[in-house]
């Protein structure tokens, strides 16, 4: 039986492998679930692998147990309530994030793929922090990535709302 945070990744995974195969026009499923990667991804046609190390991006700390239902929905030191606010809050979550991650180089056939939990931020979002991102926390370690750096985000300019991924670093950046 899968605990709690393999049941997670391997959701995460799934959805992530839904829009990946859809935008790139492959057929990846999952082979396996692990440590190192989380999970290993086989396209049987081509015998290509593609391994993903999965990420949740929470808005505050908290975020993640507050939605699982074992806490209070976490206040903003920026707001002073629970509204949140995406570049004093998110974005900084989501810095220290990547930052982590990049501590340790995952090789050439592998995505980093952050899921955020919060419906707020789209694309758009992401767009407006990913210039700066990729110059002073990337910074050319997205070869630790090789397969690149995608997050899972919410798209709301469609109705009804779908997901959709926001690519911070293409393979081969």
């Amino acid at each position: 039986m899968k605990n709690e945070k393999e049941r997670i990744q391997e959701a995460t995974a799934r959805l992530f492998l839904s829009l990946y195969n859809e935008q790139f026009t492959s057929s990846f499923e999952i082979d396996s679930l692990g440590d190192t990667p989380d999970v290993v991804c086989i396209e049987a046609s081509s015998k290509r692998i593609l391994n993903l190390e999965i990420s949740l991006i929470e808005d505050l700390p908290g975020d993640i147990q507050y939605v699982l239902g074992r806490g209070s929905k976490p206040t903003s030191p920026t707001t002073g309530s629970t509204a949140v606010s995406f570049f004093e809050d998110s974005a900084v979550q989501l810095r220290a994030s990547l930052e982590k991650k990049l501590l340790s180089s995952y090789g050439a056939n592998t995505a980093l793929v952050l899921r955020q939990v919060s419906l707020l931020w789209e694309p758009m979002e992401w767009a407006s922090v990913a210039d700066d991102f990729r110059q002073t926390v990337l910074r050319g370690r997205e070869k630790n990535f090789g397969a690149g750096v995608r997050i899972i985000c919410t798209d709301n300019s469609t109705w009804p709302t779908s997901d959709t991924l926001f690519c911070m670093s293409e393979p081969g950046d």
